[in-house]
């Protein structure tokens, strides 16, 4: 359940609009746009959009203020991506060792009691097994030791622990459902393609015995199956969808490299993270060739895909924005989940907000305008929701539009690129609908600086986008 205040506005007078610029012949006027959708063409269902609290957990876990209805129920973020922590916090962990996430355990459970005790659909990706199960023998070698090697599952007589690692995913979800935890969707690996000294990893080739980070790695789509087969076997009360590869980023076709190794019977979603590009902020559009590579190697296996993490090092606003627009409508994307849902205060700022380093305390907190980007998308869709088809007449501005599962709601999402005004008529087609409310984020001239604030039309019944501004349209009963 979402709140979505409404902003009541004349039925009609859009339509009116797109006619007179019609006969205008407004397309070959940069200065005014039209937008037409076709609710009656679907495209892909969304899983939703989110964020992830795997690292820095204990910024968030302990506050008591409002910061949970900031974070889970104002954006209308519908996914929380977690780490699965069970028994590897350390080099001495056996199978014997407890339950210790209690972290993660208190972000989920203060989410959903500020959701009216709804919990948010979980993610839970596992940034490496326990230290027991690695070739290595560590969680992660640490910084400035650049004399442990990479690690992967060990082996025991000559033989992969793959058998080992899926009991230990199994018991990892046994865990985390005694505590009231149960993901809805996991990763076996996050970025099995990757490895760094400084955090948690654990590498898997794309076949067994593949060289990654300078090893000879086990099989991810071995490790794959042995978890989906032993979680089939343990009979869980909820089991969840697997999601795969997970890979650092989706270009130079790894991602299709890793999914010929995988049965694509045994996962719910091809997932990718989009890390790789040069430069501290890449033009969103520099990814849509991997994006339409990535998309055909979704529908080649008939799956979904869903991007599971991303955030550069100086993100901004409207960039963020344009990337999940094009993501939605380029790749084809059923999910969006933000890499830092909460962050340290940095600088730059790449939390979606920001938390003074005081653990377990009610400092004060930062909205980020990044944060606004994700809300023009999360909180007027939901999961279940279609893209359907829109058109454009002008490159400078793109949209996405999304309709309830109910065929009762309609959310158009807009932006406009370029670094001038546009007044942009909107047709809604076929679909009926009783209110239309609009909200907006720009910096522009025309009503200061807003985020995701009501806005009204013009009085010749367009929509006024200043430079670089993203805005949501609602179409309701």
């Amino acid at each position: 359940m979402k709140f979505r205040p409404n902003l009541p506005l004349r039925r009609g007078i859009l339509f009116c609009a797109i006619a007179a610029a019609t006969a205008c012949g407004a397309s070959e006027d940069p200065a005014n746009v039209s937008v037409s959708i076709d609710a009656t063409l679907p495209h892909q269902t969304l899983a939703g959009f989110g964020a992830a609290t795997a690292y820095q957990p204990n910024l968030l876990s302990g506050r008591t203020d409002d910061i949970y209805k900031v974070l889970f129920v104002d954006s209308g973020l519908d996914i929380l991506r977690i780490g699965n922590w069970f028994q590897n916090q350390g080099m001495n962990t056996t199978p014997a060792t407890a339950f210790t996430d209690q972290a993660g355990l208190q972000i989920v459970q203060k989410a959903t009691a500020a959701r009216g005790g709804v919990p948010p659909k979980i993610l839970m990706s596992s940034w490496t097994p326990p230290a027991y199960l690695k070739s290595n023998g560590v969680t992660a070698p640490g910084y400035g030791n650049t004399t442990t090697p990479a690690g992967t599952l060990l082996q025991k007589d000559g033989v992969y622990a793959y058998a080992d690692f899926a009991d230990w995913w199994v018991r990892a979800l046994q865990a985390y459902a005694a505590q009231g935890i149960v993901p809805d969707y996991i990763s076996i690996q996050n970025e099995p393609d990757y490895f760094i000294n400084q955090w948690e990893t654990c590498v898997f080739g794309t076949t067994e015995g593949a060289t990654v980070a300078g090893i000879p790695a086990a099989g991810y789509g071995q490790a794959l199956d042995a978890v989906y087969q032993g979680i089939q076997a343990a009979a869980l009360a909820a089991p969840p969808v697997l999601l795969g590869p997970e890979t650092t980023g989706f270009a130079n076709g790894i991602v299709q490299k890793y999914m010929n190794g995988i049965n694509p019977a045994e996962i719910g979603g091809v997932a990718h993270h989009l890390y790789g590009a040069t430069g501290n902020n890449p033009a969103p559009d520099s990814f849509d060739g991997a994006m339409r590579d990535v998309a055909r190697t979704g529908a080649a296996v008939g799956l979904p895909t869903f991007m599971t993490e991303y955030s550069p090092n100086a993100p901004t606003m409207f960039d963020t924005a344009l990337l999940i627009n094009n993501a939605m409508t380029v790749e084809n994307a059923s999910a969006y989940i933000y890499w830092e849902l909460i962050w340290n205060d940095s600088d730059p700022q790449t939390g979606l907000v920001s938390v003074p380093r005081g653990f377990g305390n009610n400092l004060p907190y930062t909205i980020n305008d990044i944060y606004y980007a994700l809300v023009h998308f999360a909180r007027w869709t939901d999961p279940g929701w279609v893209r359907v088809d829109t058109k454009v007449n002008a490159s400078s501005v793109r949209a996405s539009a999304y309709l309830s599962p109910d065929g009762s709601a309609l959310t158009l999402v807009l932006l406009n690129a370029d670094g001038k005004d546009h007044f942009v008529a909107v047709s809604s087609g076929a679909f009926a609908y009783g209110t239309l409310a609009i909200y907006r984020t720009s910096d522009g001239a025309a009503g200061g600086r807003e985020r995701a604030a009501p806005a009204a039309l013009e009085a010749d019944g367009t929509l006024a986008m200043p430079p670089r501004s993203i805005a949501t349209v609602t179409f309701t009963p």
